[in-house]
């Protein structure tokens, strides 16, 4: 089984998606992030089973994982045994172009 980390973006991301989601209604922001976590779960169990990030024109090597509303970009370090989640974008934003460019930093 694989060890989660995330960046600080990618916390960022995600604690901005679950206040999004509590200004409606604090109970589905509940259960919104337990369903994450199982889905997160379930990666660590097979990591793998995320779309090659070439595959949606993200010129990086990386992987997507798309969990309801929301696009979770990762990288698995094969060496620690981790992934590493890099950014959580929801699926209204154009992440490719945002992911692809040069002002994005390396992974």
């Amino acid at each position: 089984m694989y060890r989660v980390r995330y960046t600080n973006q990618a916390e960022i991301d995600l604690g901005d998606a679950i206040s999004h989601i509590a200004k409606e209604n604090i109970t589905n922001a509940q259960n919104y992030l337990s369903r994450y976590e199982s889905k997160i779960e379930l990666l660590k169990l097979n990591p793998q089973m995320g779309v090659e990030c070439k595959n949606k024109f993200i010129k990086r090597e990386c992987k997507i994982l798309v969990h309801e509303s929301h696009i979770i970009i990762y990288k698995i370090l094969t060496k620690t045994s981790e992934l590493l989640l890099v950014r959580i974008f929801h699926g209204s934003v154009d992440y490719a172009n945002k992911f692809n460019s040069k002002n994005f930093g390396e992974l």
